[in-house]
């Protein structure tokens, strides 16, 4: 209602001005006026995607037009509309960010079909600030501005249409079509644009940690993508050629997160690929027997109970690695559990090193150093 409110402000000022009514082309009109929906490249996930409106063989110059275009509400969602003409005024219905309410319930109820509608002319928007009249345009092919979409992550895509619809219930007819000097409206012929959205991330991301060589990732790109930007944990830390498949990083110990970005020659940004990647904290070589948590050089009940109170009273271990029983690479309950299991039931045996004193065999994070 709030659409149809302001298309009515609009029609004070402009006594022929678009939207409501059937709007049939003007007898006598030898050739048909034709628009056209033109994509500006590719649909990928992740990347906005934007489609030109082209009014072609328009015969006459054009003081405003409209625009009702349908699109599947799962694959796509609208995001702007810039006029080419910036001194026109705009108004939009539908699911567009802060746009009016939709003049048709269903069509923007993100089930199905969708649609927005688009209204544009050289006349002063009534409910703006005051100013003249716009130059109208003419020209064999004028494109009339871009619609920007956003597909939606895993949708296929679908049917994008500016051919008219009628509101189920309502006698007034939604049409694509544009006006004259006169006020006259003209219709005009349309044909669907079918857009398939595409995956754009690289493909088979591996992050292979390389010891003291740090971090190695590689993947397979597709050959639309020319770059990709490396994020660590956040923050870029390098790019390369997609093509190339391949990145060498050197990060601090610790766990981190990489994220490979796709560019295309344009400069959109794919989804991002994701991969871990840990690196182990450089430890001394300190002898220990694992199982051994209270340094009594043997393993039994009261190394059960000295992790429980490392765990839940602050107690002390003069050795974290001794007390990480199952090789873990963490302190945790089921260390203290696999001990007892080993001491009071002849469970599995303790990793390496055990029984006899060493060093650890698979070095992680945590080390044979105290802890409070």
């Amino acid at each position: 209602m709030m659409f149809i409110k302001a298309i009515s402000e609009f029609s004070k000022a402009i006594p022929a001005i678009l939207i409501a009514a059937s709007l049939a082309a003007a007898p006598g009109r030898a050739e048909a006026q034709e628009l056209r929906l033109v994509p500006a490249g590719d649909a990928f996930d992740c990347m906005d995607f934007s489609i030109d409106v082209v009014l072609v063989n328009a015969g006459e110059p054009v003081f405003g037009f409209q625009v009702s275009l349908s699109f599947p509400a799962a694959s796509f969602e609208p995001v702007s509309f810039e006029g080419a003409a910036s001194d026109w005024s705009v108004r939009s219905s539908g699911s567009f960010p802060f746009a009016a309410a939709s003049p048709c319930e269903p069509w923007a109820d993100g089930e199905g079909v969708d649609r927005i509608l688009i209204a544009s002319t050289v006349y002063p928007d009534p409910g703006l600030a005051v100013r003249g009249v716009a130059d109208e345009i003419e020209g064999a092919e004028l494109v009339l501005g871009r619609i920007v979409f956003r597909p939606r992550g895993g949708a296929a895509g679908g049917v994008i249409s500016a051919s008219a619809s009628d509101c189920p219930g309502s006698p007034v007819e939604f049409s694509t079509a544009f006006f004259n000097a006169d006020g006259r409206t003209r219709s005009v012929n349309t044909e669907p644009l079918v857009v398939s959205i595409r995956d754009g991330k690289v493909e088979g991301l591996s992050c292979v940690v390389q010891g003291e060589a740090g971090v190695e990732l590689s993947w397979e790109a597709p050959e639309f993508l020319e770059s990709v930007r490396i994020v660590r944990d956040g923050e870029v830390v390098g790019s390369a050629a997609a093509a190339s498949g391949r990145y060498q990083d050197d990060p601090a110990p610790g766990i981190h997160r990489y994220e490979v970005i796709g560019v295309l020659s344009d400069g959109r940004e794919s989804c991002a690929a994701i991969c871990m990647a840990e690196i182990p904290f450089k430890v001394e070589d300190v002898p220990f027997i694992r199982g051994d948590a209270d340094g009594s050089l043997r393993v039994n009940l009261t190394d059960g109970i000295q992790i429980l109170r490392y765990l839940y009273q602050s107690g002390e271990l003069d050795c974290l690695d001794a007390a990480d029983v199952n090789d873990s690479g963490q302190v945790e309950i089921a260390d203290a559990i696999y001990l007892l299991n080993f001491v009071f039931q002849s469970g599995e045996a303790i990793p390496a090193p055990h029984p006899a004193a060493g060093v650890d065999p698979t070095p992680d994070a945590i080390g044979c150093g105290p802890a409070a």
